[in-house]
C-alpha cells in the first residue's frame, strides 16, 4: 500500500445530512441555493490545527502503539473493528480508540436506550476461534467478555444546518492483542490531505472487499454552479473521494494510513453523489476525547492578552508586607515529615490567610475552606467552596470569617482573632458547579464590616506585572491552611504550610493526561507541587491562596487560588475503601491574573487598575 493512503470502511446506517431539529421554515431555507464563490470564500480559510495527544512519544499518538495493522495476511479484518449486537437483531460496528473506549458512527435511539435500559448487548472484537459458532463469533470477530459501562452522544455541528451525532462508548478494559488493537485519531492539521489514495471495503461482507478510488480536493468536490446552503456548511470541513462501493446503504469511516499506522479521519458519507463528501472529525477531536474515558488532549494555550497592572501603591496600601518581614525572609524552616504538607507555619507568617466556617444550627464546620485578604472589605477564594455535596449553595449570612487565627485551641483566649460575617458572596458568573469542571473557579467574599489590620491581619497584593506563566515556571510559592494532614486524615490545630513549585502547562498535562485534558485551562489556571516530596494540599485547603515573594518590591503577591487537590484511593485497616489526599500529584490553581478586571470591578475598596 502506498504511503499516505486513505481507507474508507462502510458500516452502520445512512444518516440524514441536515439536523432533524430544523423547523419546516429552516428546512426550506437550508435547501436554498447559494453561489459557489460565496461558499468558497466562507470555507477556504478554515484551519484546524493538529491536536496534541502526546508531547513525549515523538509520534503524537492518541493511544500508545495505536493504528498498527499487518496487511500481509489475506482476508484479515482490521483489528479495531468491534461488532455490536443487541436483541439478536441489530448488527453494527464501531472503531476501538483505546483499551477502554470505542466510537460508533451511528445515531440510534433504540441502541442508545437499550444501554440505558440494561438490555443485553453483545460486543465482538479480536480473534474469532470458531467462525461457525454464532454465539461466540460474528463476522470474524470473537465475543468479548468485557461489559459496556457507559455511552455519551457527541454532536458534531458544522455551521447552522449540518449536524451529525456519533456515540462514544466506555467498556471494561480489554486486553490488546495483534487482532484487537485501537486505531489512532488524526494527529495533523486539516491542510495535510493532498495526494491521497482511497480504498473501500464493505463492512457487511465476511471478508474485506476493496475498491480503489482517489482523493478529490474540496475545490473540485464542490465545483458546481450552485449548491444548497446546508451543503455549504460542510465546505472546509469535509474530505472528498471520487467514488464509493456500489449500492452502499451503510455509512463508513475514513482512515488515512501513514508510515504503517492507520488514523481515523472522517465519517460518512455525508453526500453520496460523486465526488463523495465525508465529514472531517478533526474539528470534533476535543469533543470525542472529552467523551472518552481514557484519552487525553493537550489544551490549547491562548495568546497572552495585554493587560494593565496596578499603580506604584500596589492593589492596596501596605499590601504584601509582614510585620516581621526581615525575619521571615531569612528563615527557611525545617520540614517536618510527620505533617502531610511539610511543616508547621510560623506565627504571623501569613497574615492574609483566613478561615471560612459555616454555621449549620449546630456546630460550625471548622475551616471548610481558606481565603485571602485583598482589602479591608474583601477576600478572594474558590467558587466551589460555597456548594454542598448535593449542589445547593450556601447563604452568605451563614458564612463566618476568622482573621488572625494560628492555633485553633488558644487564639480565642489570647485575643488575637477577629471574626466577621460575610455580607455577600460573589461567585464568578462563568462558574457552573453542576458542570463539575472547575472552570472560572473563583469567588469574592464581601465582608459585613471592615476588618481591622494588625500584625496578624494584613492584606496581600494582587499580582501586578507580566502575566505569562513562563515568568514564574519553576518558582516556588506557598500555600497554607488547616486542611487534613497525611493519610490518617487528621485536622491540625496549628496552621500548616506547604511550598509548591509552579510547572509549565505542558509538564502539567503530561503528568496526568486524561485529568488535565479536561481540567487544565491555560491562562485560567496552572499547576504546582512537589510530587516526590510528600508535601501538598488536602481537604479544607480549597480556596487558599498561592503566594509568591517579589524581591524588587519586597512584597508578597497573590497569584493563585487553590481549586483542585489530587486524591487517591486507599484501603483502611478495617477493610473500608476511601479517598484520601495524594501529594504525589500536582494541584490545580485558578490564575488570579486572568480575573483581575472582575476582581477590581467587584471589590468596593481596592485600588483601580492603572491606565
Amino acid at each position: 500500500m502506498n504511503r499516505g493512503s486513505i481507507w474508507l470502511v462502510a458500516l452502520c446506517t445512512f444518516f440524514a445530512p441536515i439536523s432533524a431539529k430544523l423547523s419546516e421554515e429552516e428546512w426550506s431555507e437550508a435547501r436554498k441555493k447559494i453561489n459557489l464563490t460565496d461558499c468558497w470564500n466562507y470555507g477556504k480559510n478554515l484551519f484546524f490545527p493538529a491536536p496534541v495527544f502526546s508531547l513525549t512519544d515523538g509520534e503524537n499518538l492518541s493511544f500508545k502503539d495505536c493504528g498498527r495493522w499487518d496487511l500481509s495476511e489475506e482476508s484479515q479484518t482490521p483489528p479495531w473493528h468491534l461488532y455490536f449486537k443487541f436483541n439478536d437483531a441489530f448488527h453494527g460496528w464501531g472503531v476501538l480508540l483505546s483499551d477502554q473506549t470505542f466510537v460508533m458512527n451511528y445515531e440510534s435511539d433504540a441502541l442508545y436506550n437499550s444501554f440505558k435500559n440494561r438490555a443485553e448487548i453483545k460486543l465482538f472484537g479480536g480473534e474469532c476461534v470458531d467462525e461457525e459458532d454464532e454465539e461466540t463469533c460474528l463476522k470474524k470477530r470473537g465475543l468479548l467478555s468485557q461489559k459496556l459501562l457507559g455511552v455519551k452522544k457527541v454532536e458534531v455541528r458544522h455551521g447552522r444546518y449540518f449536524s451529525k451525532t456519533i456515540t462514544v462508548w466506555r467498556i471494561e478494559k480489554v486486553t490488546l492483542t495483534p487482532s484487537l488493537q485501537p486505531a489512532c485519531l488524526w494527529n495533523r492539521d486539516n491542510q495535510d490531505n493532498s495526494n491521497q489514495t482511497i480504498f473501500n471495503f464493505d463492512g457487511q461482507a465476511r471478508g474485506p472487499m476493496f475498491q480503489k478510488s482517489d482523493f478529490v480536493p474540496e475545490e473540485t468536490c464542490y465545483r458546481r454552479s450552485n449548491i444548497d446552503k446546508w451543503e455549504c456548511d460542510l465546505y472546509g470541513k469535509s474530505i472528498c473521494s471520487s467514488s464509493l462501493i456500489k449500492k452502499v446503504d451503510w455509512p463508513s469511516y475514513l482512515f488515512i494510513e501513514r508510515d504503517g499506522r492507520f488514523y481515523l479521519r472522517a465519517v460518512g458519507p455525508s453526500i453520496f453523489y460523486e465526488p463523495v463528501k465525508w465529514l472531517d472529525l478533526l474539528p470534533a477531536t476535543k469533543q470525542i476525547v472529552s467523551a472518552s474515558v481514557d484519552l487525553g488532549l493537550m489544551p490549547e494555550i491562548p495568546r497572552l492578552k495585554t493587560r494593565t497592572g496596578f499603580g506604584p501603591d500596589q492593589s492596596f496600601p501596605e499590601c504584601g508586607i509582614k510585620a516581621n518581614q526581615e525575619y521571615f525572609l531569612s528563615e527557611e524552616g525545617d520540614f517536618d515529615d510527620s505533617t502531610f504538607d511539610g511543616r508547621i507555619a510560623e506565627q504571623g507568617g501569613h497574615p492574609w490567610h483566613v478561615s471560612l466556617t459555616r454555621r449549620t444550627g449546630k456546630q460550625p464546620l471548622i475551616d471548610f475552606c481558606g481565603a485571602t485578604i485583598i482589602s479591608r472589605k474583601a477576600l478572594l477564594t474558590a467558587a466551589h467552596c460555597f456548594y454542598g455535596k448535593n449542589g445547593f449553595r450556601f447563604r452568605a449570612r451563614d458564612v463566618d470569617v476568622t482573621f488572625g487565627m494560628y492555633n485553633r485551641s488558644s487564639d480565642a483566649r489570647d485575643g488575637l482573632q477577629q471574626e466577621l460575617q460575610a455580607y455577600r458572596v460573589l461567585v464568578h458568573p462563568g462558574y457552573n458547579h453542576s458542570r463539575g469542571d472547575f472552570k472560572d473557579n473563583i469567588a469574592l467574599v464581601i465582608l459585613s464590616d471592615e476588618v481591622q489590620f494588625s500584625e496578624d491581619v494584613r492584606p496581600i497584593c494582587l499580582w501586578n506585572w507580566n502575566y505569562g506563566l513562563d515568568k514564574i515556571v519553576n518558582r516556588t510559592g506557598t500555600v497554607v491552611g488547616w486542611g487534613l494532614t497525611s493519610d490518617v486524615q487528621t485536622e491540625p490545630e496549628i496552621l500548616q504550610e506547604a511550598n509548591m513549585k509552579v510547572i509549565s502547562y505542558e509538564d502539567c498535562y503530561e503528568s496526568r493526561r486524561r485529568f488535565f485534558s479536561l481540567n487544565l485551562r491555560p491562562r485560567e489556571n496552572f499547576c504546582a507541587g512537589f510530587p516526590d516530596s510528600q508535601r501538598g494540599v488536602c481537604v479544607g485547603d480549597g480556596g487558599s491562596g498561592f503566594s509568591l515573594f517579589n524581591q524588587r518590591y519586597q512584597r508578597h503577591f497573590l497569584r493563585g487560588v487553590l481549586g483542585v487537590g489530587p486524591t487517591k484511593t486507599v484501603t483502611r485497616a478495617d477493610g473500608n475503601v476511601t479517598k484520601v489526599c495524594n501529594p504525589n500529584l500536582y494541584s490545580l490553581f485558578t490564575d488570579v491574573t486572568n480575573y483581575l478586571p472582575w476582581i477590581v470591578d467587584n471589590t468596593p475598596d481596592i485600588h483601580p487598575l492603572s491606565a
